[in-house]
């Protein structure tokens, strides 16, 4: 079941890296390119710290109030929170009442709301098999 949850942490990376090597021409895995635009670094800033203090998803709910469809920094910012979740321990996820499965979720949920849902469809059969 553990390497089913490495696999399903490695998936959701590279499915976020490409959607913002496409979308943003940016590789997350390179240190210069991990920075978020700076019209959201504040908001970003307050829901890492917010992450940090297990308030995941009092994190999620802010997050998700402030999605737009024309403010394309703020999906970005979305898919970065997203990485960072699931960069968290299964551990660290259950104590704060969150789940692997709720980051794919969300993933899922701003990816069709900033409509690229399509690009998804490529990852989903290995997301879904390892779920």
């Amino acid at each position: 079941m553990l390497e089913d949850k490495d696999y399903v942490m490695r998936i959701v990376h590279e499915l976020i890296r490409t959607l913002i090597r496409l979308v943003f021409k940016k590789d997350i895995d390179r240190e210069e390119d991990t920075s978020v635009p700076l019209e959201v670094m504040e908001q970003y800033k307050k829901l890492l710290v917010m992450i940090d203090e297990g308030q995941i998803n009092e994190a999620e709910n802010l997050l998700l109030d402030g999605l737009d469809k024309g403010d394309h920094a703020y999906f970005e910012m979305a898919l970065l929170f997203y990485e960072k979740l699931s960069g968290k321990t299964d551990e660290f996820l259950a104590e704060h009442d969150y789940s692997r499965e709720e980051v794919l979720d969300g993933v899922k949920y701003v990816v069709n709301y900033y409509g690229y849902g399509s690009l998804m469809e490529a990852f989903a059969e290995d997301i879904d098999s390892a779920v």
